[in-house]
């Protein structure tokens, strides 16, 4: 116990994690919101409106290709677990996959003059490429590498809350600017392939600068580099160890209802341009949606701090999301007012989750290593990061299948009253499912008044194993 007090309270200062640190890692996220932004906000309705692909093709494209995102994530992790980098376990993927990345950006935004059949199929490799190939490549090391980096609570929560508020902000620029800036570029299909290629050079930047100004001091790569082990790690090691992990499942779920949540703000625009009949309002609705997202983060931190990740995860996250989407359902349509506060308490309560929830993913980590005794970042973090792509694949698949049910046509200036229901069902009905679903899940997860102790046990495993070596 006296060793653990030492080396895992009372760090030196050259080995804590500074402000340029925190900065540089939130950068990070920045730079991917812009994507995970755009494919949350425009991604269904650029490929029905814009590429003129029918709505339930579109629902069944995403589906699919999610599905293969997910696998990608959990080959990805063991990839991770078994590449050994003199730059670290985690930090070099921010390098090499750069260009690939900027490449992608523009691909995904892209419509070829082909047939309707052509261009679906042609949605369905350039999303893939994207976000199951070059996305996942940088994405799942740039999570892993928190856990890496420190080991303690408060920098992870600090860690989680420069990466929530930093992406925030990459979502709330993406989802209210890009279609004035598409439109500055020239409008129609390519003015969204312009903007998406400024996108990815930007891109390149800030990953640049989250590579060379981030450090890995703990975990399983740096024991390698101190000890002179390599270690290498199975998918069916892997699966063994997060079947014996509570609160990654948990986690999991949490992250599949969470992205869901953040993918539904798609509705958004539906819901401006058919139930209000003005599209402009798209843009306040997305600021009141995403905007408490970049200054909640902050402004929690002392509370954090204070009451634990779990507490405010449920309590402000689930508690305001719930509150917000009860307003939003008896408002929207009778104050414009009242629509923008509810939009703004229920961002508030996504705030409070997206702040929290990449804290608890990593603390999860140490969880896995005291049930079983091996450390896995890169595996158990890809597969939390399943969560992501399902949460996505089905808010998306839902959207487009539930739209073309209700006899939505993207093609029509006017749509059906049928269709008009559809885009209700999913703007009011969804969330208030998915906040219901965060707030079960959320109760369960423990893991923040154990983690102390589990550490403690940790400090001393690592202590007798050093004595033995």
């Amino acid at each position: 116990m006296g060793n653990f007090s030492f080396s895992y309270r009372n760090r030196p200062k050259s080995d804590r994690i500074g402000f340029g640190e925190y900065l540089c890692y939130g950068l990070g996220d920045l730079s991917f919101c812009f994507i995970y932004g755009a494919i949350g906000s425009y991604m269904v309705f650029f490929y029905t409106d814009v590429a003129c692909i029918s709505a339930g093709l579109v629902g069944t494209i995403l589906l699919f290709s999610k599905i293969f995102d997910g696998i990608s994530d959990m080959l990805m992790g063991v990839v991770i677990e078994n590449v050994h980098s003199p730059l670290g376990k985690a930090r070099p993927w921010l390098f090499w996959m750069l260009i690939p990345y900027c490449a992608g950006s523009v691909m995904l935004f892209t419509v070829p003059d082909l047939p309707e059949i052509g261009r679906a199929i042609y949605a369905f490799i350039s999303y893939n490429l994207m976000a199951t190939v070059f996305f996942t490549s940088m994405n799942v090391p740039y999570g892993v590498l928190s856990s890496v980096m420190t080991n303690r609570q408060n920098e992870r929560a600090i860690l989680s809350i420069s990466r929530a508020s930093l992406g925030a902000l990459g979502v709330f620029l993406i989802s209210s600017c890009a279609p004035d800036m598409v439109e500055w570029l020239g409008g129609g299909a390519a003015g969204w392939q312009k903007t998406f290629l400024v996108v990815g050079l930007v891109s390149v930047v800030l990953f640049l600068i989250t590579f060379l100004g981030c450090k890995e001091r703990v975990g399983s790569g740096v024991r390698e580099q101190q000890t002179g082990r390599r270690t290498s790690l199975s998918l069916a090691q892997g699966v063994r160890i997060l079947f014996a992990n509570k609160y990654w499942f948990i986690m999991l779920l949490v992250n599949i209802f969470y992205t869901a949540m953040t993918s539904l703000y798609g509705m958004n625009l539906y819901f401006a341009k058919y139930i209000m009949q003005e599209e402009g309002r798209n843009r306040a609705m997305m600021m009141c949606s995403t905007a408490a997202s970049i200054l909640v983060p902050l402004l929690i931190i002392p509370i954090v701090q204070k009451i634990g990740k779990r507490n405010v995860a449920l309590y402000g996250g689930a508690g305001l999301g719930l509150l917000g989407q009860l307003l939003l359902i008896f408002t929207a349509e009778r104050s414009l007012l009242l629509m923008y506060v509810a939009l703004t308490i229920r961002g508030m309560g996504v705030a409070c989750i997206s702040a929290t929830k990449f804290g608890m993913i990593a603390d999860s980590i140490e969880y896995g290593e005291y049930r079983t005794g091996t450390r896995a970042e890169g595996f158990v973090y890809s597969a939390a990061s399943l969560g992501v792509r399902f949460g996505s694949a089905f808010a998306l698949a839902c959207i487009g299948w539930v739209l073309g049910a209700f006899g939505y046509d993207g093609s029509l200036a006017v749509q059906s009253e049928s269709a008009m229901q559809g885009i209700r069902i999913m703007f009011y009905a969804a969330p208030l499912v998915v906040f219901a679903a965060l707030l079960f899940l959320l109760i369960r997860y423990r893991l923040d008044k154990e983690y102390d102790g589990i550490m403690a046990v940790l400090e001393e495993r690592h202590c007798q194993e050093n004595l033995t070596t």
